[in-house]
């Protein structure tokens, strides 16, 4: 979602996106499957939508939607730039006429799912547009009316693909670094930051090489990065509020699954159950809503030809409640009967699955296992979210657990502020980053 900053950055280097990647709109967006049996397509086009919502849900509902279009839309344009684009230095940053009365003009902290249910009164469209905020690992149930942008990034400006995979983006990015004069060492790991009388003199890695630099830049996750990488300070004392963990099965499938598209959502009968059972009971669901893709779709050369590369995430707690590693098998049980009985997927005809476990996203370095970072709750978002700078001089952070968020669209914007604070703070020229 959310073109502009990947747009951006190729403006800024003077260079052209489609030189280096090809972005497909994906129409319809995605299919939803509620426990129901309806099934409705997602679509960034608005007669697309009004027909679905007309002959699926109610006539009656197609004017809450297009108000909750035009509010959504009213609403990105004001937020972005007041409240996403921006470094903070203290809450003060947040009490400016301008950002305090945004908050009033657009009730930016009321209840998302009661302010959805202002526009539309079906439960099945209140799910369908308030569940975005799982992208942050965030329960909808809780999440501030701000959030609904992402509703409006999804159902207003689309979701895009690029061709050859998402994998694209990073192959895109080295070439683009590369010509640029970068250097990058992969299969290398960093012990710690050295820190000498208060600022950053370089990086030791695992090995034991020392690497000189005068500014640090680290993309690990924020409570990771303080707790295994730097001194010890108050502030890696936090007791941070972790995002969701997910179970992901990745799965080999010899025939077809012609009622799934790229993009999949599937609900549970008890949405709002499942939804406590995560975030506040900390258990694994006992009946989980799901997502599937299906990349294929977009590029058929993605699985053998009569096969399927079938992708699940599954949302489960963090491992500060329940793991559902020892659960995973029980958990894909009742992902692929509920597939059974929607898109007639075959038991026998799954050849492999490999999947990745809380456990799997703790080894990679995310704290407590949360696959999407920090949570995104009021308290750390905009001037409350870990600062892109740390207490040591020269040693800064970018990437999904400090300013503005998670998600590509938010990463990216996060090293546009890295930028600008780096170079106010230190200058133009770094000796190494």
């Amino acid at each position: 979602m959310m073109l502009d900053p990947l747009e951006k950055l190729f403006r800024d280097l003077q260079l052209r996106l489609e030189d280096y990647l090809q972005p497909v709109l994906l129409n319809p967006s995605y299919r939803v499957f509620y426990a129901d049996g309806l099934r409705f397509d997602s679509s960034p086009c608005i007669a697309n939508m009004v027909r679905e919502i007309g002959t699926k849900i109610s006539p009656h509902e197609v004017p809450g939607y297009l108000s909750l279009m035009a509010d959504l839309s009213r609403m990105l344009d004001d937020v972005v730039p007041a409240f996403v684009r921006r470094n903070y230095r203290s809450v003060l940053d947040l009490m400016t006429p301008r950002s305090l009365s945004l908050l009033v003009k657009h009730r930016l902290l009321k209840n998302l799912s009661k302010q959805v249910a202002e526009y539309v009164h079906d439960p099945r469209l209140r799910m369908l547009f308030t569940f975005q905020t799982m992208y942050l690992g965030l329960s909808p149930l809780s999440a501030p009316w701000v959030y609904g942008i992402l509703t409006y990034m999804e159902s207003g400006e689309g979701v895009w693909f690029p061709r050859g995979g998402m994998y694209q983006i990073i192959r895109a990015l080295e070439k683009i670094a590369q010509q640029q004069g970068v250097h990058i060492h992969t299969g290398t790991a960093v012990q710690r930051v050295i820190i000498e009388g208060g600022r950053a003199r370089g990086v030791q890695m695992a090995n034991g090489e020392t690497v000189p630099a005068d500014v640090v830049v680290l993309n690990a996750d924020v409570p990771t990065a303080y707790a295994r990488l730097l001194p010890d300070t108050p502030v890696a004392r936090r007791r941070w509020r972790n995002s969701c963990s997910a179970l992901v099965f990745c799965i080999g499938y010899e025939g077809r699954l012609p009622d799934l598209l790229h993009h999949n959502v599937h609900f549970s009968a008890d949405f709002e159950r499942n939804l406590q059972e995560i975030f506040v009971q900390k258990v694994v669901p006992s009946d989980p809503s799901f997502y599937t893709c299906l990349s294929v779709r977009t590029e058929p050369d993605d699985a053998p030809d009569g096969c399927e590369n079938l992708y699940v995430l599954v949302p489960v707690p963090n491992r500060s409640g329940q793991d559902a590693t020892p659960m995973a098998d029980t958990v894909l049980a009742k992902v692929l009967a509920r597939l059974e009985r929607e898109v007639g997927l075959s038991w026998q005809s799954v050849r492999f699955v490999e999947q990745i476990t809380p456990a799997d996203w703790e080894g990679m370095g995310l704290w407590q296992g949360a696959a999407f970072g920090l949570s995104h709750d009021f308290f750390q978002s905009t001037c409350f979210r870990p600062s892109n700078r740390a207490p040591f001089e020269g040693v800064y952070f970018v990437g999904a657990s400090t300013v503005p968020g998670n998600g590509i669209p938010m990463v990216l914007i996060s090293a546009e502020l890295l930028q600008e604070r780096i170079t106010q703070e230190v200058g133009s020229k770094w000796t190494k980053v």
